[in-house]
């Protein structure tokens, strides 16, 4: 813009030219030519005007040009550092909006023809385009930067949220670890094996124990520190070692559980595949009915890999709620007092299932169930390809 102004100028042989941009009801002074431009890209005494405001705000909010003979009879006028006696002001138009104002001002009076303003007018007119780009792309580069520097705000205060939550949980670990192993010892000396107080103490010291475990997992799958141990294997086995794991609770409650399980094989970490199941099925009995029934069944999917899939007849999501199943310290409904856990069991399961090239899915019904199902590639080749589609 500031060649834009010099050019008019001289051009023109006007004694001064000035740019002003529109920035919704201010204009500003962006560019100028002669005694406003003491130095290389620099406005001297650089001014606003509000629009509507003087001959150019005036010109800005009609869109009409003003050519003024004589500034001493018109009360709009603003003295700047360069007060003239007569003034031309046209308005930059791009797509019938008005951007900006071309501004000029002469030493005498009536200081600019008829000439002058189809000159100017028709400069205005080529500039107008030229200038809304400039625009748009100086904004772009402010979006960009601002979003840059968003993303570094964001990501500092990420790393800095990990660094806490691994600090903390290795810290409370080795305390509350000396406290159960206390507790189990007082249960062994007392004689009472069927201590109720020291019982509550072992059940609430292993949830906590497990919920840090669930934060450690978040912390170093954000950072990237999770190492997999990645192998075939056969994903009948540790399904079923899963179900034992979980049948005594869920005998408790009456539900029953079905299988249809395939010889099939997984290719992925079988200890996180166990991790996974563990969460599903244990969310499949915390939020089921009592005598009802969970079903498991493996598929054979298509582009070698496998499906999982964990039904049960329990109470359902909402529709509404479905969509935040992902979300971290999420729970729902009216179970959310009854029901173990903070919240972020299924955030971690999905973000194990994708970094072993897997994806997963859930439907729920109201009163009917919810039916997870997860994939995992059956070989190497498969989770390569999974790898280099995500890239």
């Amino acid at each position: 813009m500031w060649s834009m102004a010099e050019n008019i100028g001289e051009l023109l042989g006007f004694e001064d030219c000035v740019i002003y941009l529109k920035d919704g009801e201010v204009l500003s002074q962006m560019a100028a030519y002669g005694v406003k431009n003491p130095a290389p890209r620099d406005i001297k005494s650089r001014i606003q005007i509000n629009l509507g405001e003087g001959i150019v705000g005036t010109a800005a909010k009609t869109g009409m040009m003003e050519n003024v003979a004589d500034l001493s009879r018109d009360s709009r006028y603003i003295r700047d550092e360069f007060s003239g006696k007569s003034e031309l002001a046209v308005p930059l138009k791009f797509e019938n909006e008005v951007i900006g104002i071309l501004d000029s001002e002469s030493s005498k009076k009536n200081g600019f023809s008829k000439d002058d303003e189809d000159m100017l007018q028709s400069l205005a007119n080529i500039a107008a385009p030229r200038i809304d780009s400039a625009i748009s792309h100086r904004q772009k580069e402010r979006t960009e930067e601002d979003l840059r520097k968003a993303m570094l705000v964001a990501e500092e205060s990420n790393k800095a949220k990990s660094e806490f939550l691994s600090r903390m949980s290795h810290e409370l670990r080795t305390p509350l670890n000396a406290i159960l192993g206390f507790a189990e010892i007082l249960k062994v000396k007392s004689g009472n094996m069927n201590d109720s107080h020291l019982d509550h103490i072992i059940i609430a010291g292993q949830h906590l124990l497990m919920l840090m475990d669930e934060m450690l997992d978040i912390v170093q799958i954000e950072q990237n520190y999770v190492t997999l141990n990645k192998k075939t294997f056969l994903v009948e086995p540790l399904i079923r070692e899963c179900i034992m794991l979980t049948k005594f609770k869920a005998d408790e409650l009456g539900i029953f559980i079905d299988t249809d399980l395939s010889s099939l094989s997984g290719y992925g970490d079988s200890q996180r595949f166990k991790q996974i199941m563990l969460n599903l099925l244990s969310n499949a009995v915390k939020y089921n009915r009592k005598g009802c029934q969970i079903n498991i069944r493996t598929l054979q999917g298509e582009g070698n890999h496998l499906w999982v899939e964990v039904e049960d007849t329990g109470i359902g999501i909402a529709d509404d709620e479905l969509k935040l199943v992902f979300e971290p310290f999420v729970r729902f409904g009216s179970l959310q007092g009854e029901v173990e856990g903070v919240g972020i069991g299924m955030l971690i399961t999905k973000q194990l299932i994708e970094i072993m090239g897997g994806e997963i899915t859930i439907s729920s019904e109201m009163n009917k169930g919810t039916t997870v199902a997860f994939s995992l590639p059956q070989s190497i080749e498969a989770a390569m390809q999974i790898s280099s589609q995500t890239i």
